[in-house]
């Protein structure tokens, strides 16, 4: 089991069910580092085309794509995969449910032994009673 499920940056202070279904998340450094690198590039190139008023269809584009992947030594996944995007998603979530309840039960923990704490400390603070002669 993974801290934070596995994600490497989420928005706010702790992971949410929203941030869970964003692959970039997964990510490390200096694969988004690279990620963003290629997507300029790619970018870059698309808007060159279209200045140039090259007519390309979508189909084109995938191919285009694929070519210019290669060309930057990036891997070009054969097919769309076998996990439909769906699919994915609800699993993701399913695994998050999972997490959350761990998570709150370890701020639970936490949180009780804090209480138990203070209220030590606070007992240590308290006059003693004097014992009474008969």
């Amino acid at each position: 089991m993974q801290p934070n499920m596995g994600l490497t940056s989420w928005r706010g202070d702790e992971v949410r069910i929203t941030d869970v279904t964003i692959a970039k998340n997964y990510l490390k450094e200096h694969e988004i580092d690279e990620l963003n690198r290629t997507v300029v590039m790619w970018l870059d190139y698309a808007e060159d085309q279209a200045r140039r008023r090259k007519w390309i269809f979508m189909k084109d584009w995938e191919r285009k794509l694929d070519d210019f992947l290669r060309f930057n030594e990036r891997q070009v996944l054969p097919d769309a995969g076998k996990v439909s995007k769906q699919s994915a998603e609800d699993r993701a979530r399913a695994e998050y449910e999972k997490f959350a309840v761990r998570r709150r039960q370890h701020k639970e923990a936490i949180g009780e032994a804090e209480t138990i704490k203070q209220l030590e400390n606070a007992a240590k603070l308290l006059p003693e009673k004097k014992k009474q002669k008969k």
